[in-house]
């Protein structure tokens, strides 16, 4: 299994951390329970309580035993539960919850039913009891203890893995067994697998699926050939890592007339993974790959992922093909989609294909380096047409984390990043947009992926910051996505660089799945959806299958009302899947990054300042590329914050703002918090500006 494709931006803007590639890489997850089935009701909250509305949503549960639910239609804040409300359920359960208002106007949730167990794992020391045995959970927000039946593979006071079972319906208290010791499993191994399953993820797939995935022939039969478009003389390259093995996307470009004709096959996983069949519920439940420094937890299993479904060389594989024809200047002129057989020509890796494109002679990439300069030339139109409707396009660098096979890390660097990159970005941006306008076109239901324009308040804010350090904007702020791309152009290269591109990330809407088509902000685009990475994202998968139906069907027009709710209810989950697979990714990543500094306590190392909070501000080092957090009273002397310029304010006369250059040292590091301190050495003083002082505004596109 790959690691996550690479993830600058091009205008991929979904606000996840939030420079994720929309056009290729990463990610819903479950069926709700029947009303019919018998459901779980606790006591309501007070006496007087009324209930405003019912809510589904995903529970994040406090290690003293109350909690908060996360709305999986992503519309207003979190439900606050009291601890009776969830005496049996766990952190990660998707509930269906009132929200009551009792006679104070106070607002919380009571539990209606827990729909579904996403968690099915968990760590914890095994310790045997009398005659009876006991998994003590490693994960604080599961209860303190959990009764088990006696596991023979198992030592009293080892550490194992232990699955739940039983029926969450029934109201009962969560029953677990032990699956199997982890004897010798390093620190880093117990704290992914922690993440892992407190994420609803596993590492392991159900005898069942596993079943499915073999019962395929190794290869293409003539059976499944039948109906399909034969591309197996076209020279279809993949690109992807060095380190890839589940290519889910090849291209090949040509001239036709004076301009272009290009073809992005994706592997064709829904010819494999049919609805409501096993393999489907499975990946349904999971919705998306998860990668982690050391490791993958695909959606598929890797029969399906690293084999059948993968575009490897020189070997037929069933595909979906979106083929575009565009103009000289890269505008699409006409798009058909249709199912097709290939074999890939050559895998590809970044890196061979950024030297072929810097001049270099890549002996291996001979026999299609003319097709690769031309998808070059092809991606540069593409960038530029996006760039002129507003397309927004963050660069901003990402952490490569280096472990040493041992259990820990040997560095942490930033991602490279390079013309390989950008232009397999561009060329899944366009297959997306395309397939996305394929069906706005013939009005056929599907999911789409959309971002909503920023939050008014927020983005006023950052303009606010933006204008305190001198980079301008018109009298009326900034409102499209055009005018936001030409403030970032003002930004490039200066030291407040990443930590505005991240406020301006945090201003934005996240990006999420919906039948409903309100376009995507960020891409500056008025139809797109993902359809370019089946192997890794339910959605995608869903817009094969829906492909595969409407052909079906000869383009029947207008959606049921079952398949919308259905729509709706997938495309809710997978958003909610895909915000979890983020926080397994964050943690995991802190824990690395935390674990790495515990061995530089007392070394200096310059850096600048990312975030600056009321109480202290965050340092960015360059290298290794690791964020810790300065606490302001250990600077010494009264501070405040003024909130416009973002700036801490010392009595000394120092100042500390976006991009202020300091050496610090290493004070501390916890791997268990996810936690860094560093200790300010070298400030590089700064005088405060008073209102008056500060940058007037300047032409637009000049930089501060």
């Amino acid at each position: 299994m790959k690691r996550r494709k690479q993830r600058g931006t091009s205008g991929k803007q979904e606000g996840r951390s939030r420079n994720k590639q929309e056009g290729r890489g990463p990610r819903p997850g479950s069926t709700a329970a029947s009303p019919s089935k018998p459901t779980f009701r606790s006591p309501s909250p007070s006496r007087n309580a009324q209930t405003v509305a019912t809510v589904r949503g995903t529970l994040k549960k406090h290690a003293d035993g109350f909690g908060f639910v996360q709305r999986e239609d992503g519309d207003g804040e979190d439900i606050y539960l009291p601890a009776r409300e969830l005496e049996t359920a766990l952190d990660g359960d998707l509930l269906r919850v009132e929200i009551v208002q009792g006679t104070g106007g106070r607002s919380a949730g009571r539990l209606v039913e827990i729909m579904e167990r996403r968690r099915t794992h968990f760590l914890g020391v095994y310790q045997l009891r009398g005659r009876g045995a006991v998994v003590v959970p490693v994960d604080r927000t599961l209860p303190p203890v959990m009764p088990v039946p006696v596991f023979a593979g198992a030592r009293d006071g080892q550490l194992v893995k232990a699955v739940l079972v039983g029926d969450v319906r029934t109201g009962l208290p969560p029953e677990a067994e032990v699956q199997a010791s982890l004897e010798g499993a390093t620190s880093a191994d117990v704290e992914t697998l922690t993440a892992i399953y407190a994420q609803g993820f596993s590492d392991v797939f159900p005898a069942e699926v596993i079943a499915a995935s073999e019962a395929f022939a190794d290869h293409v039969t003539a059976e499944d050939r039948a109906g399909r478009r034969d591309l197996r003389e076209t020279p279809l390259v993949t690109i992807d890592g060095e380190d890839a093995r589940d290519f889910d996307d090849a291209i090949h470009v040509e001239h036709q007339g004076s301009g272009y004709r290009l073809l992005v096959a994706i592997a064709d996983v829904a010819h494999y993974v049919r609805e409501g069949q096993p393999l489907d519920t499975e990946a349904l439940r999971r919705g998306t790959s998860v990668y982690f420094p050391d490791r993958a937890v695909p959606m598929l299993p890797e029969r399906l992922s690293n084999g059948l479904c993968s575009l490897k060389p020189d070997v037929e594989r069933l595909c979906l093909v979106c083929e575009i024809r565009l103009d000289r200047s890269g505008k699409p002129t006409s798009t058909e989609i249709y199912p097709g057989v290939m074999k890939s020509a050559a895998r590809c890796t970044y890196t061979q294909v950024a030297a072929l494109l810097g001049g270099e002679a890549v002996p291996a990439l001979a026999h299609v380096a003319s097709m690769l300069g031309l998808a070059h030339e092809l991606a540069g139109h593409l960038s530029r047409v996006r760039t002129a409707r507003g397309s927004i396009d963050f660069d901003l660098p990402e952490s490569y984390i280096v472990v040493d096979g041992k259990g820990g890390v040997a560095d942490i660097r930033r991602r490279a990043r390079n013309d390989a990159h950008r232009l397999i970005e561009e060329l899944m941006l366009a297959a997306n947009e395309a397939v996305a306008r394929t069906f706005a076109e013939k009005d056929t239901p599907t999911v789409y992926r959309v971002h909503a324009a920023p939050d008014e308040e927020r983005l006023s804010a950052f303009t606010a910051l933006a204008a305190a350090h001198g980079h301008v904007t018109s009298d009326k702020g900034v409102r499209t996505s055009g005018e936001l791309n030409a403030l970032l152009r003002q930004l490039a290269g200066r030291p407040e660089e990443r930590a505005l591109n991240q406020l301006l990330l945090r201003a934005m809407m996240q990006a999420q799945y919906s039948p409903e088509n309100v376009g995507h902000f960020g891409l500056a685009a008025s139809h797109y959806l993902h359809f370019t990475s089946p192997i890794r994202r339910y959605p995608d998968l869903m817009v094969h299958r829906l492909l595969y139906e409407s052909w079906k069907r000869g383009g029947m027009r207008g959606p049921s009302e079952e398949q919308t709710e259905r729509l709706a209810s997938v495309a809710a989950q997978s958003s909610a899947r895909e915000r979890a697979a983020m926080t397994a990714e964050r943690d995991v990543a802190g824990f690395y990054a935390a674990l790495l500094m515990t061995r530089h306590l007392g070394e200096k190392f310059p850096g600048i300042v990312s975030s600056v909070q009321e109480r202290g501000f965050f340092v960015e080092l360059d290298a290794p590329f690791v964020e810790g957090y300065v606490r302001a009273e250990e600077v010494g002397g009264s501070f405040k914050l003024d909130e416009v310029a973002r700036r801490l304010v010392f009595g000394s006369g120092l100042s500390f703002a976006l991009g202020d250059k300091v050496t610090v040292e290493v004070a501390s590091s916890s791997p268990r918090q996810r936690k860094v301190d560093f200790k300010l050495v070298e400030p590089q003083p700064a005088r405060v500006q008073t209102t008056s002082e500060r940058p007037r505004k300047r032409a637009p596109g000049r930089r501060g």
